[in-house]
């Protein structure tokens, strides 16, 4: 058997240790596969994934499996491509809205069950078995996955900590958006007197921020590690008491298949509000904020209005603005922070023009 999955945060060598073939995109997937299995959470972006055009790009006589996530499959358009003989069948255990009464039910091709595996006997073993092995796991000193506290910290070290943890988490999502491929290492470094502290938080942190939402299962700072470790994700921390922008400064570093992306940031008071990007031989500072825009091209006249121009027909304020160029004429980077999110208008226009690269990163 041929086994062909895609997933963004999964690193090529983990896709090799498990023996699957790892394909760049989901479309490659959809036009490979016999048998077709869900394993996303649902987000904004995965909502409807399997639709009318994604099923258009599958093979003649598929067969869908879906018991992740209901919503992740436009129930109607299944069965339209049921009835057409499009797809040969389909086996669901989740629906968008359940109890699920609607016309999937009729049809004989399509195999349900009614979403209560967790009251099954088999399940209900397993978590025992669960319950046993986290047990032996505290009492041998082990990481217990399912516990509900964090990383023992000083409670000294904690309030030094306090305002740089929610800032970490900022910038691993940041980083890993701006890095766009599946992270292969992590690198959380602490620079200043903050290195003087415990900052293992502070990795925890960034790499909750960096996996929340982009996985299917809860995220937190105590199973954050063992999930980049499951994906062959190699963590590394760093402490220098040197600092050259700020007095203390966290930085995140993620390196994918196309290279390593860097981001630092500091705090001004108690809230997280200023980032440096020193990447692809940019210096960006700029306030941190909720709804970021970052726009790479060519270093010409009349970029910064035009983008601006766009903004504002859109309906968005930029809050904040900050530009940085890799040399004159070459390329700049453009980062952006605006009151509100992106309209569909917006985001279709700025795609539109013709940039190296547009980013629309959400922070809040």
């Amino acid at each position: 058997m041929r086994v062909v999955a895609h997933d963004p945060f999964v690193s090529e060598e983990r896709f090799r240790e498990l023996g699957v073939e790892h394909a760049a995109t989901l479309d490659d997937v959809l036009g490979a596969s016999d048998f077709l299995t869900l394993h996303s959470p649902l987000t904004p972006d995965t909502t409807g994934l399997i639709g009318r055009e994604a099923i258009a790009k599958m093979r003649d006589g598929a067969r869908l499996v879906n018991a992740a996530r209901g919503a992740l499959v436009d129930e109607e358009a299944l069965a339209d491509a049921i009835r057409s003989g499009k797809l040969a069948g389909a086996a669901l255990d989740v629906f968008s809205s359940e109890p699920y009464s609607g016309p999937l039910l009729e049809l004989d091709e399509i195999v349900v069950t009614p979403h209560l595996a967790a009251s099954t006997d088999e399940a209900q073993d397993r978590a025992g078995l669960i319950v046993a092995e986290q047990v032996v796991a505290a009492l041998s000193g082990e990481v217990v996955s399912t516990a509900v506290n964090i990383p023992v910290v000083d409670a000294a070290d904690l309030e030094v900590l306090g305002p740089f943890i929610p800032l970490a988490a900022k910038l691993g999502r940041l980083a890993v958006e701006l890095a766009g491929g599946p992270p292969r290492r992590v690198v959380v470094a602490a620079h200043g007197p903050l290195s003087a502290y415990d900052t293992r938080l502070l990795t925890v942190a960034a790499l909750n921020g960096a996996f929340e939402g982009r996985i299917d299962q809860r995220v937190n700072y105590v199973n954050a590690p063992l999930i980049a470790r499951e994906r062959g994700i190699e963590v590394a921390e760093e402490r220098s008491r040197a600092s050259r922008d700020y007095t203390n400064v966290v930085e995140v570093r993620i390196t994918d298949g196309g290279g390593e992306i860097s981001v630092s940031g500091t705090t001004i008071g108690p809230e997280p509000r200023l980032f440096l990007a020193g990447t692809l031989g940019y210096g960006i500072d700029i306030e941190l904020a909720p709804h970021m825009v970052f726009v790479r091209y060519d270093d010409l006249p009349g970029v910064i209005g035009r983008v601006g121009t766009m903004v504002g027909e859109a309906g968005v304020n930029i809050a904040n603005m900050a530009v940085s160029r890799n040399k004159e004429g070459g390329k700049a980077l453009m980062a952006f922070s605006i009151d509100s999110p992106c309209t569909e208008e917006l985001v279709e226009r700025l795609h539109a023009v013709g940039f190296d690269d547009v980013r629309f990163i959400e922070l809040g």
